[in-house]
C-alpha cells in the first residue's frame, strides 16, 4: 500500500450496540429497578452501573445498553485496534445506547481518554414523541469523556425539532451533520505527514435507519433524483442494519468520491453492510 492510499481519510458509520429494552421486552423495567433512586439490577442482562437521573424512569424512553451490549461495543473496539483502524475523531447521537457504545468502543481501542465524544441530536433518528435526551455535559459528569465545547449542528436541548419531523427535515439535517464532519476530516487529511502511521478517522455512532442515509449521502452529489435515491436507500436496507453493523469508506481524492471498503474481516455476529451492494446502488441512481 502506497502512502497516498495508506492516508486516505476514513469514516466508519455504525449503528449503537444491543440495547436493552431490546433484550427485556419490557418498557416499564426502571419502575422495577429504581427503589428510592438508587439502581439495583435484577436481572443478568442489566448493566451493573447507570448514570443518576433526575428522574431515573426517562430510561424507558431512553435506554441504555445490555451488559451484553457494552461488552459487545468493546470487543468492536478490539477489533478495529487489531486492523489498524484508529478513529480520530467520534460524534455520536445524545441517545444513551449510542453515547454508550461510542465510549466501549473506545475503551476497547484504548483511546478512551484520548478521543472526546461529540454529542449531535443531529444525529438522532427521527422521533414520534419528546424523548429525555441529555445535553452534552450530562455525560461529562456522569464519567464519559466529551467534548463540552463542541458546537452541533443541533444541541440535545431542541430535541423537539426532529420530533414528527417531514422526511425532508431529516434528510437536511443528516446531511448538514455529515457534510461539517467530512469536509472536517478531508481538510484534516491535507495537514497529514508521510510519517505519519494511520489516517485520519471517523466514528460515526448512530441509530438504524442513519447508517445506510449517511453512507447513501456521501456521494450524493453524483446523483441526480436525490430525495427518491435516498428514500429508496433509507427503506430497503434498513433490515440490514442489525446492532453494530456499519459501514466503512474511504476518501479517494483524485476522484473527490468516498470508495466503500469491503475488504476487513467481519465481526462473528455483527457483519459489515455489504459495500458492493451500495456500490451497485449508486451506479443504479447515477
Amino acid at each position: 500500500m502506497n502512502q497516498q492510499q495508506l492516508h486516505r481519510p476514513r469514516i466508519i458509520i455504525m449503528r449503537h450496540s444491543e440495547r436493552l429494552d431490546f433484550v427485556l421486552k419490557n418498557n416499564n423495567w426502571p419502575q422495577e429497578v429504581f427503589i428510592n433512586g438508587v439502581y439495583s439490577p435484577n436481572v443478568t442482562q442489566m448493566p451493573t452501573v447507570l448514570p443518576i437521573r433526575a428522574n431515573p424512569h426517562e430510561y424507558s424512553l431512553d435506554t441504555p445498553l445490555s451488559r451484553h451490549g457494552k461488552a459487545h461495543a468493546y470487543h468492536t473496539g478490539e477489533f478495529f485496534r487489531s486492523l489498524g483502524l484508529i478513529p480520530h475523531r467520534v460524534y455520536t447521537s445524545p441517545a444513551m445506547r449510542c453515547v454508550q457504545t461510542a465510549d466501549s468502543v473506545l475503551e476497547g481501542l484504548g483511546r478512551r481518554e484520548r478521543a472526546p465524544l461529540r454529542v449531535d441530536l443531529a444525529l438522532h433518528e427521527p422521533t414520534k414523541r419528546n424523548l429525555p435526551l441529555q445535553p452534552a455535559e450530562f455525560f461529562a459528569s456522569a464519567g464519559f469523556f466529551v467534548d463540552i465545547s463542541y458546537q452541533p449542528v443541533l444541541a440535545p436541548s431542541n430535541n423537539t425539532i426532529i420530533v414528527r419531523e417531514t422526511r425532508l427535515a431529516y434528510y437536511r439535517r443528516m446531511y448538514a451533520v455529515l457534510k461539517r464532519i467530512t469536509r472536517k476530516l478531508i481538510s484534516q487529511n491535507m495537514k497529514i505527514t508521510a510519517s505519519s502511521p494511520t489516517p485520519p478517522t471517523i466514528l460515526i455512532v448512530t441509530h438504524r435507519p442513519c447508517v445506510t442515509l449517511l453512507a447513501a449521502m456521501l456521494n450524493l452529489d453524483a446523483v441526480d433524483d436525490k430525495l427518491g435515491y435516498l428514500n429508496e436507500m433509507e427503506t430497503n436496507k434498513r433490515g440490514e442494519v442489525n446492532f453494530l453493523s456499519m459501514i466503512i469508506a474511504e476518501y479517494d481524492a483524485a476522484t473527490g468520491t468516498w470508495v466503500f471498503l469491503s475488504d476487513f474481516p467481519q465481526l462473528p455476529t455483527t457483519p459489515l453492510l455489504s459495500a458492493n451492494v451500495l456500490m451497485n446502488a449508486l451506479k443504479i441512481a447515477d
